[in-house]
């Protein structure tokens, strides 16, 4: 069933988000199609505009104020937020599974638009640059791929990012490129074709991609860099044109290295705590105390599991959280929803996360190591910060106000 295209001012769309749960901000409208199914805990800020003949938003979506979101199908999964003034135009499907993040002032135009868990479009981002309604214009991204702010994504052909694909800011990725002044007919090549970036290739500030370039796996592109040709796996590039400069041989730490380059983050994010306002300090075992109410600790093959369980029974304990180098299975069954086992050479997260957890969570990532693929990155806030920046603040409407 298509959208309703009986004239309307958006107002029986508005009413059927209301009526399906949602937290609907001031002015906002819809036109929707009869296949309409919303989460829990959906928030749609003020002046929102959403279009899609199939409509589902998970359980704790959010869409900013005066986001634009038009989609012959809109899915949005659990957990993913859209900021402020996220523009989507897409013919077919726009699909982003949970726990996404798009940043303000995104705009989205192609034909079709998928992206797997974890998906970060920073600030600015702009999927479409000429040609983009095309009908060959289709964006495929995977898993925990991350796309630094005021980049572009030429999507006149294919682009195809695989998981754990990073960039810098300022990344621009071209499947076309021609010039009035350069005819086809004089000689000249019009150039159309596809790009492909497979898993885990990082390209740092200011990359450029191409039409018809494929990226190895394992890949680093260096900042500047312009990669007009084909490039391996597992090598560092750089340049203009991009060339090979070495082949990349990581060599993973040992147990005790790895514990100790660790157990040295985690002192540096006990400093972070400190600046945030936080009481944190180190425990005679090693673990990290936070606000007395907090517990991280890394866990060894010697840590004691009794002690750990005790401390985690505390009834002044609001979360514990574990961390381990590899991976744990026998500590799996002691999570819940306040107790958290981050296993980190593997990235698996199990258990719920308090606020200090997050923080926790979120300075791993900015130290790669990110962990779990459910919730987007969140951290403490400032509170220098937050104060200055709330003076400025547009006022707030709650509720299912008009």
């Amino acid at each position: 069933m298509t959208i309703d295209q009986t004239p309307d001012d958006g107002s029986a769309g508005r009413r059927r988000l209301i009526e399906a749960g949602a937290t609907v901000g001031p002015g906002v409208r819809a036109w929707l199609g009869s296949n309409v199914l919303i989460g829990r805990d959906v928030t749609i800020g003020a002046r929102a505009v959403l279009a899609a003949d199939t409509l589902t938003l998970g359980d704790g979506v959010t869409i900013g104020e005066d986001c634009d979101l038009r989609a012959g199908t809109l899915f949005l999964g659990d957990a993913t937020e859209l900021q402020a003034s996220v523009t989507v135009l897409v013919a077919d499907a726009f699909e982003v599974e949970g726990g996404g993040r798009i940043e303000s002032g995104t705009h989205v135009t192609c034909r079709s638009f998928q992206a797997d868990r974890l998906l970060y479009l920073g600030q600015g981002t702009s999927v479409g640059y000429g040609g983009t309604t095309a009908s060959t214009s289709h964006v495929v991204l995977g898993a925990r791929v991350a796309i630094g702010p005021h980049s572009i994504l030429n999507a006149n052909h294919p682009i195809i990012l695989g998981d754990q694909v990073g960039s810098g800011s300022h990344l621009t990725i071209w499947t076309h490129g021609f010039h009035f002044g350069h005819r086809l007919l004089d000689g000249y090549p019009a150039t159309f074709a596809p790009v492909r970036i497979e898993r885990n290739v990082w390209l740092a500030y200011h990359a450029t991609v191409l039409p018809g370039v494929t990226i190895g796996a394992d890949t680093i592109i260096a900042a500047g860099s312009v990669v007009s040709r084909d490039l391996p796996a597992g090598v560092l590039a750089g340049g203009v044109p991009a060339a090979v400069k070495r082949t990349l041989e990581p060599r993973p730490p040992e147990d005790e290295e790895a514990h100790r380059r660790v157990d040295a983050l985690l002192d540096e994010w006990i400093a972070e705590l400190q600046w945030k306002g936080l009481g944190a300090e180190r425990t005679p075992d090693g673990g990290i105390d936070v606000e007395g109410r907090h517990r991280v600790l890394l866990v060894t093959e010697d840590t004691c599991l009794d002690a750990v369980h005790a401390h985690a029974n505390a009834a002044h304990r609001r979360g514990f959280h574990l961390l381990a180098v590899d991976d744990r299975p026998d500590l799996r069954p002691w999570t819940s929803r306040s107790r958290a086992l981050f296993e980190l050479r593997s990235g698996r997260l199990t258990g719920g996360l308090d606020e200090v957890g997050h923080d926790l969570r979120d300075f791993l990532r900015r130290n790669a190591l990110p962990c779990g693929d459910q919730l987007p990155f969140r951290s403490l806030p400032v509170e220098g910060f937050a104060r200055l920046a709330a003076l400025t603040s547009k006022p707030t409407t709650t509720g299912n106000g008009r």
